[in-house]
C-alpha cells in the first residue's frame, strides 16, 4: 500500500488486515502506525478487554495514541518486599549461625569437627559452580562423578548436623538452624533481587510505529515492522507469566504479564500476525448494527 494512504486516511483507505476499503466508516489508527477497520480491531480484542477497561478497544485506543508498558508502583513495592524480607531473614540466619560458631569455640568443640561443618557447604557450592560453568568442557564420566560427589556431601550435611546436636548440644544446634535459614532464604533473596532488578526503571513505549525501550541506563529503539513474531500473554492468563517479541535480527524481548497496556499491545500484535482469524461477516454486521443504533440514539 502506498505510504501516503497510510499517513493520510481518506475515504479510499483500506484496512491493512482485511484489505476492505473503508469508504463508509471511520478508520482506526493504532500506535503501530497502521490503519484498520473497527471490525478487525474488535474481532481481535477479547471480551475481557472491555470488562477490564470499561470501553471497547476502538474507543479506548483513540484515547491512547501511545502504549506505555511499565511496572505499576504497587508491583514495584511487592517485588521490593519480595527481596527485602528474605534478605532480613538471611541476616537473621547469619546472626544465629555466627552465635553458634562463637559458642562452639567457647565450649571447646573440636576444631576439625567445626571446620568440617564450615567447609562442607562451601565445597558443595564450589562444585555446583564448576558444574554450571564448565560442564560442557568436562568428560561425561567427570560430570557424573562431580554430581555424585556433590550429592553425597549434601546428604552428609544433615547427618553431620544431627550427630553434632546429639554430641555437643546447643552450639552445633545454633549452627544447624542458622545454616538452614541461610540456605533457604538465600535462594528466595536471589530470586527476589532478580525480579526487582528486572522491574526497576523498565519502560517500553510504542508510538508512531516505533518501540522505545528503557531499562535502567540502557535505552534502545526499534521500528514495529522489525517485530517478526509476538507472543503477548494477557494479564490474568492462567499459567502464563510472560510473553516475548522477536525481532528480525534474532533478538528477543520478554514481557511480564504485570506490565500496563500489555493487553492492548496483544491486540495490536494479533492484528499484525494472526491473519488466520479475520473478522467474519457476522462480526462486521454486528459492528454496523451497533454503529447504527448509536447514530439513532437507541444504544
Amino acid at each position: 500500500m502506498p505510504e501516503s494512504s497510510i499517513q493520510q486516511p481518506s475515504s479510499g483507505t483500506a484496512c491493512q488486515r482485511c484489505e476492505r476499503v473503508l469508504s463508509a466508516e471511520r478508520p482506526v489508527r493504532l500506535p503501530d502506525n497502521r490503519v484498520y477497520c473497527a471490525a478487525c480491531c474488535e474481532s481481535m480484542a477479547a471480551d475481557i478487554f472491555e470488562m477490564e477497561t470499561g470501553e471497547p478497544f476502538t474507543r479506548w485506543i483513540e484515547k491512547h495514541p501511545q502504549l506505555v508498558m511499565q511496572y505499576q508502583p504497587l508491583e514495584l513495592t511487592v517485588r521490593r518486599f519480595g527481596f527485602m524480607f528474605p534478605l532480613a531473614m538471611l541476616l537473621l540466619g547469619a546472626g544465629i549461625f555466627g552465635y553458634g560458631v562463637y559458642t562452639s569455640f567457647r565450649d571447646a568443640v573440636p576444631l576439625p569437627f567445626l571446620l568440617a561443618g564450615l567447609i562442607t557447604p562451601l565445597v558443595i557450592g564450589g562444585l555446583w559452580l564448576i558444574y554450571e560453568n564448565f560442564s560442557d568442557s568436562l568428560p561425561k564420566a567427570a560430570r557424573s562423578a562431580l554430581r555424585i560427589f556433590a550429592a553425597l556431601l549434601a546428604m552428609a550435611v544433615p547427618v553431620y548436623g544431627l550427630y553434632g546436636c546429639l554430641k555437643f548440644g546447643r552450639p552445633i544446634g545454633f549452627m544447624v538452624v542458622g545454616a538452614a535459614i541461610i540456605a533457604f532464604f538465600a535462594v528466595l533473596a536471589l530470586r527476589g533481587l532478580q525480579a526487582y532488578l528486572r522491574a526497576l526503571n523498565f519502560k517500553l513505549v510504542l508510538k508512531d510505529g516505533v518501540f522505545y525501550l528503557q531499562h535502567g541506563s540502557r535505552t534502545d529503539t526499534f521500528p514495529a515492522d522489525e517485530v517478526v513474531q509476538a507472543c503477548v500473554v494477557r494479564p490474568g492468563t492462567v499459567g502464563a507469566t510472560e510473553g516475548a517479541l522477536r525481532l528480525d535480527d534474532g533478538r528477543m524481548l520478554t514481557l511480564d504479564t504485570c506490565l500496563s497496556d500489555l493487553h492492548a499491545l496483544g491486540v495490536v500484535m494479533d492484528l499484525r500476525f494472526r491473519a488466520d482469524f479475520p473478522p467474519s461477516a457476522d462480526d462486521i454486521a454486528r459492528i454496523r448494527r451497533d454503529n447504527l443504533r448509536k447514530i439513532r440514539g437507541l444504544s
